[in-house]
């Protein structure tokens, strides 16, 4: 995908980001294009990449199977391809 503005890949990162996006592919078995597109501050993907873990991976009150069908929904409701 083209961007108007640098961003960078997975294959390409390293550092913080790197870490970040090894996280995401744990997490999601990829990284998600929302999150390259964010690449141009490391620093501020990282604590994204953190919440989504605390929001949505981690079980807490709702299993993740659960909280990924709502959002699924919610997607779905705002005709949301992503």
């Amino acid at each position: 995908m083209t961007y108007f503005f640098p961003t960078t890949d997975p294959e390409n990162a390293t550092g913080q980001l790197q870490d970040a996006y090894a996280e995401l592919e744990s997490m999601f078995m990829m990284v998600p294009k929302v999150f390259v597109a964010q690449s141009m501050r490391p620093d501020l993907v990282e604590l994204i990449v953190n919440y989504v873990n605390r929001l949505m991976v981690e079980d807490h009150e709702l299993p993740r199977a659960t909280k990924e069908l709502i959002a699924a929904h919610v997607s779905k409701l705002n005709a949301c391809a992503y």
